[in-house]
């Protein structure tokens, strides 16, 4: 080995000195300078051993990872054919054409009404009904009794987007003016007999319930003719209709009412009156509140003058708990008709033969709570003002000396009324409800009071149904304290105001029904089981207590 390295460098000393005698230029990094004698040194060698030595007995195994790719299987949906079946038919409660229920009461009172309809039909549908309800009785040698009967048919043409109706009725209602004492003072029957005869017909065409109107809404024509034993008449016509414009995701909806007023009186002459109502509100639907916003414009006209009434139209409604509570703000007002046919079904004892004067409701603003709690207990608390102009008291005329007839006296009004009402269902076996409003009456005189209005009144209703089998049902109607208009002569023989004091009463009736079977059952009504004689108009006190019982049938 060493003299392998001797060898190279005597090779390479020797190129370079050739190399330098050629005239040949060496680079810097091959020049040096030889300053001592050249004495070669040799490193020891690593020597490998003969036989080879284990440094440790144990082996490591490398730590392996494995990984699993996925692979999609290929999955063909094969569905097999299903044969094709019958569907069975829902069950549906079975219905019978006719209904008929006859009875007979103590006051010598017979009772009966029947109907009849046509069964389930895609297109149509028809029926009728008819009442008779009449009491004979007579009270200290008067006449004190009733009758009220009546009779309607109808008849609908359902189409696939609304609904084509009609119906015809007649009713007829006689009473007897028994206000007086018949110890001091005797009067033939036929003087104190009235008699009202009322027909009215209805066509209109309407969108179906749960459909959405597209534009058109309702289109309705109404004819009815009132006429009373002396001759006093009223004839009303009516043209109504509505539309709903879509305005993106809400609607504004207009409606328009026509009526035309031709009254009749061999004492008071003529009396025409139109009554134009029209309607615009903005209606606002979101997931926990809503409002409808608008106004109505209402004339009213006669041939000696024309009234317009504007007023406001507004109900908004936030749900404190969703599909709970909610709390609720209404403003409306109107203008109410006061016609022959609306005063005798509110008081049949008034003259027929006055000119009458329309009640306008500038304002009405109620706000309250209403909601349900455990979905069976439901209420609704209120407070509300309420404007009145020209609303409507009766009176009695005392200028006959015996005050049988009442007279409409016609006053502007505010009143502050609190009303709650409760109800509790369950299921299908049990419901009650009950109300109850208290009234504060407020006049521009002093002297003015709201004669015949209980400014407290209550009514509850309830009925129970015991398995289909048995059914029993119960009402309440109580009225507070109240005041008729009366008069006293002082020794002067000055006439003065002096309120006659009517007191409060509560009428109770209750009722129990028994189907023996579904074509027969059995019924018996109790009415003001207390035997009160209360007054609600002075001077004519109901009848006490009468019960009513007999059998229905189903056919």
């Amino acid at each position: 080995m060493k003299i392998l390295k001797l060898s190279l460098l005597l090779t390479l000393a020797t190129s370079v000195v050739l190399a330098q005698n050629e005239g040949e230029k060496l680079p810097d990094s091959l020049k040096f300078t030889v300053r001592k004698d050249y004495r070669p040194d040799t490193r020891e060698a690593k020597k490998l051993a003969i036989q080879p030595e284990l440094e440790k007995d144990t082996v490591l195994l490398p730590e392996m990872q494995y990984e699993v790719l996925p692979k999609q299987p290929e999955i063909a949906n094969e569905m097999e054919p299903m044969k094709a079946v019958r569907l069975g038919k829902e069950p549906l409660s079975k219905l019978y054409n006719g209904y008929l229920k006859v009875g007979f009461g103590n006051y010598t009172m017979p009772y009966a009404e029947a109907s009849f309809s046509s069964l389930r039909h895609k297109k149509y549908q028809a029926g009728g009904f008819a009442r008779y309800h009449a009491s004979f009785a007579e009270l200290e040698g008067k006449p004190f009794g009733f009758t009220d009967a009546g009779v309607s048919v109808f008849g609908k043409y359902l189409m696939k987007h609304h609904v084509l109706s009609a119906d015809v009725e007649y009713d007829l209602d006689q009473n007897y003016y028994y206000g007086y004492d018949a110890s001091e003072m005797q009067l033939p029957k036929d003087s104190i007999n009235q008699v009202f005869h009322h027909v009215k017909g209805t066509v209109s065409l309407r969108t179906q319930q749960g459909k959405k109107p597209k534009i058109f809404d309702f289109a309705e024509l109404y004819y009815s003719h009132t006429l009373d034993r002396f001759q006093n008449q009223e004839g009303r016509a009516s043209l109504n209709g509505g539309v709903v414009i879509p305005v993106r995701k809400h609607t504004v909806q207009v409606r328009s009412t026509m009526d035309v007023f031709h009254n009749q009186s061999p004492v008071s002459g003529i009396d025409d009156n139109i009554l134009f109502g029209l309607e615009a509100e903005f209606k606002l639907r979101k997931e926990r509140w809503g409002i409808d916003a608008g106004f109505g414009l209402f004339v009213d006209g006669r041939k000696d003058y024309v009234k317009p009434i504007l007023t406001p139209i507004l109900r908004m409604h936030y749900f404190l708990a969703q599909d709970m509570v909610r709390f609720y703000v209404n403003a409306t007002g109107g203008v109410e008709r006061n016609g022959l046919r609306s005063i005798s079904e509110i008081n049949p004892y008034a003259h027929t033969d006055l000119l009458r004067t329309n009640t306008y409701e500038r304002l009405n603003v109620e706000g309250g709570f209403k909601g349900n709690i455990f979905r069976i207990l439901g209420f609704d608390l209120s407070v509300a003002e309420i404007i009145n102009q020209n609303q409507v008291f009766f009176v009695n005329d005392t200028s006959d000396g015996a005050g049988l007839k009442f007279t409409p006296e016609y006053h502007d009004t505010r009143i502050t009324r609190f009303k709650g009402s409760l109800s509790y269902s369950m299921s299908e076996k049990l419901f009650v409800q009950a109300t109850a409003q208290y009234r504060l009456f407020h006049f521009s005189n002093d002297t003015m009071q709201p004669w015949h209005e209980a400014p407290f009144t209550f009514v509850f209703s309830g009925n129970y149904n015991l398995n289909d089998k048995f059914i029993f049902k119960a009402s309440i109607t109580a009225a507070g304290n109240r005041v008729a208009k009366g008069y006293v002569t002082d020794d002067e023989g000055i006439t003065h105001v002096e309120p006659i004091k009517l007191a409060g009463y509560a009428d109770i009736s209750l009722g129990a029904e028994y189907r023996y079977k579904r074509w027969i059952g059995a019924f018996v009504d109790l009415r003001n089981i207390a035997a009160m004689r209360y007054e609600i108009w002075n001077q004519y006190p109901v009848q006490r207590f009468s019960f009513i019982a007999g059998l229905n049938f189903t056919f």
